[in-house]
């Protein structure tokens, strides 16, 4: 079966707010390769008796590297032997430079700042696609709000909801456990809804604009006799796969090779497709990351940018800023680094990156990318 996947691109040229035709034209037609592994694949997420089967705090990634034209594997055999890689591993890893540090733990290895300081002076840029579990679990509850005057501050209203379930986190479980979410039917809409209600109503501190509307919006969604969103869904699932993120990039760059590591269940769905974008195929394929050595990269890239989100979703701004004011002059230095290879990158382009976020993930990452060192 055909799947034509140039509705990726017409999703992004019919944004009235941002205009990405001259990033595209940066791909079109162009000799470029994307390179794929991923972190913290949960493949599917659900609802369990007292939680998610995944932690709520750990994000997807899904991404790597990218160049234009060539490039050499003799590059990736020096990066090795700068990181004193053991002549018996078989390959490159994460394991080997983040040696299962948290995002700032990252940081003072001596490893992750070579392999940054490598990347940097290279010709290749990362990508990524990243999802917050938590936030896509819960933005139907918005997003099933019937009521149009809402709409233009729906995402005000998704990132107030997501800040709800963060400080609430167990006792909103239970009420989405309760009410059989997502398919939340008949008397439990009412029951449901007011349960958030009740969450806004217990602030301490003066209701912010962004939150009052929020319960608004949760009062008028209490009144509907159905959810779109949130009924008629696979019983307790909030993710079937995350399938819709490993074809996106193939819509957006379709003249680009991509080349993704073995994930059998999501080449078991590719297998069902031949995948085209206005008529024209799409050349990927999946390979032993042994075989490939940007792809071990790859596994190196989205291993810390996994710690990266992690930490970005742990804190707020105020936060952010003091954990910045701790650091060693040597994790600076490393962060510095990391900041600048992202920047690399997202003055190629902005589509490199993807994110299905809160607006406060998204502020404090900004944050950080702000920073100057």
């Amino acid at each position: 079966m055909d799947m034509d996947l140039s509705m990726f691109r017409l999703m992004l040229l019919s944004d009235e707010m941002t205009d990405i035709s001259a990033d595209l034209k940066k791909f079109d037609g162009k000799d470029c390769c994307f390179y794929y592994d991923e972190t913290n694949n949960a493949r599917k997420v659900w609802i369990k008796e007292n939680d998610f089967n995944v932690p709520v705090n750990k994000d997807f990634v899904l991404g790597g590297v990218m160049h234009f034209g060539e490039f050499s594997p003799d590059e990736v055999s020096r990066l090795k032997q700068e990181l004193h890689l053991q002549k018996s591993a078989p390959e490159l890893k994460f394991k080997h430079i983040g040696m299962g540090k948290d995002f700032l733990g990252c940081l003072s290895e001596p490893k992750v700042k070579v392999f940054l300081q490598w990347l940097y002076s290279s010709n290749l840029y990362i990508h990524f696609s990243n999802v917050n579990n938590l936030y896509w679990a819960i933005v139907d509850i918005v997003d099933t709000v019937e009521e149009p005057a809402y709409t233009p501050f729906v995402f005000d209203l998704k990132n107030s909801l997501y800040k709800i379930a963060c400080a609430n986190y167990s006792d909103f479980y239970q009420l989405l456990v309760a009410c059989n979410y997502p398919n939340v039917t008949g008397q439990d809409i009412r029951r449901f809804y007011q349960g958030i209600i009740d969450f806004v109503d217990n602030i301490p501190s003066e209701l912010s604009f962004e939150m009052e509307l929020l319960r608004q919006s949760l009062k008028s969604a209490r009144r509907q006799k159905e959810l779109v969103f949130l009924q008629e869904n696979e019983e307790k699932t909030v993710l079937e796969s995350y399938f819709n993120f490993y074809i996106r990039p193939l819509g957006i760059f379709p003249d680009a090779q991509h080349i993704f590591d073995n994930e059998y269940q999501i080449e078991d769905q590719f297998k069902q497709y031949t995948f085209s974008c206005n008529g024209a195929a799409i050349n990927h394929q999946f390979v032993n990351s042994v075989d490939v050595p940007l792809v071990q990269v790859s596994d190196c890239v989205v291993g810390l940018m996994g710690k990266y989100f992690e930490f970005l979703n742990g804190c707020d701004i105020h936060q952010a800023q003091q954990l910045l004011n701790t650091l060693t002059s040597e994790q600076y230095g490393t962060l510095n680094l990391l900041i600048k290879l992202m920047k690399k990158s997202e003055n190629l382009s902005k589509l490199l990156f993807c994110s299905v976020e809160s607006r406060e993930e998204h502020d404090v990452g900004a944050f950080i990318l702000n920073q100057t060192f």
